[in-house]
C-alpha cells in the first residue's frame, strides 16, 4: 500500500521550519538583565567601622545605549541610575527630584567591544585566561593607568566580559586612592525589555523642570 504521509525528508524540513521562529525569537532577545554583587573597602560599609569592607547588590538592565542600575549598599546608600547616550540620572528612594549623575561610576562601564574592550576607554589591556561566570564564557583583561576610566571608576586591575555580548561580568580592581572593588555577576538573562524599564518615574522631576515620562 502506498503511504500518503509526508516523506521523511519533508517531515524533517517541516520540523525545522516549525522550530525556526522560536530560535529566531531567542536570537532577537538582545536586551540583558544581570544581578551582581560588589564588595571592597571602596564601598562604604553600613556599619560604624570605617575600615571594614562594604558590599553593594546591583541589578542591571541593558538595551542598546540605555542602562538602568538599581543598587543597594545598605541604609542611606540605595538608589537607581538611569543612563543613555546623552544623560545620566540618580534617583534616590522616596525622592521626587532626579540628580545629574555624569560623575557617578555606577553603571558607567557596562558593555565593551568583545574584541577590543579597552579601545573606547582609552587605555591598553593584556588578555588573560577565560572563565565561566554566571554560566557565560568570559574573557579576562588586565589594565593599568586608566585613572578613573575603568569599571567602577578604577585605575588598575582585571575584568572579565561576556565573550558574546561584551557585558562586564566581573572585576577585581583598585582606584587611584588604592581602594579595592570586586564585582561578581551571579545571574545573566537575555530578555526583551520595554522602554518603560528605563524611563524616569512620573513622580520624579528633572533639573530642567520636566517630569518623568
Amino acid at each position: 500500500m502506498r503511504s500518503h504521509g509526508l516523506p521523511l525528508r519533508g517531515l524533517a524540513l517541516l520540523v525545522m521550519a516549525c522550530a525556526l521562529p522560536r530560535a529566531l525569537a531567542a536570537d532577537e532577545a538582545k536586551d540583558i538583565k544581570l544581578a551582581s554583587v560588589i564588595t571592597g573597602d571602596g564601598i562604604r560599609s553600613s556599619t560604624a567601622s570605617v575600615s571594614r569592607e562594604g558590599s553593594m547588590v546591583t541589578t542591571t538592565w541593558l538595551s542598546g545605549d540605555k542602562v538602568r542600575v538599581d543598587f543597594d549598599a545598605g541604609p542611606g546608600m540605595r538608589g537607581r541610575i538611569l543612563r543613555d547616550k546623552d544623560h545620566a540620572w540618580l534617583i534616590r528612594p522616596n525622592s521626587h527630584q532626579a540628580i545629574p549623575a555624569g560623575g557617578v561610576a555606577i553603571g558607567r562601564v557596562t558593555r565593551l567591544d568583545p574584541k577590543r574592550p579597552c579601545w573606547d576607554l582609552g587605555f591598553p589591556c593584556q588578555e588573560l585566561e577565560n572563565k565561566t561566570i554566571a554560566g557565560r564564557q568570559a574573557t579576562g583583561w588586565r589594565y593599568r593607568h586608566a585613572e578613573r576610566s575603568g569599571p567602577q571608576g578604577t585605575d588598575q586591575g582585571e575584568f572579565w566580559i561576556d565573550a558574546a555580548t561584551g557585558v562586564v561580568l566581573a572585576f577585581d580592581a583598585r582606584d587611584l586612592a588604592e581602594h579595592r572593588y570586586r564585582m561578581q555577576t551571579v545571574s545573566f538573562e537575555q530578555v526583551t525589555l520595554d522602554d518603560a524599564v528605563f524611563a524616569v518615574p512620573k513622580s520624579v522631576t528633572l533639573p530642567t523642570g520636566r517630569w518623568g515620562r
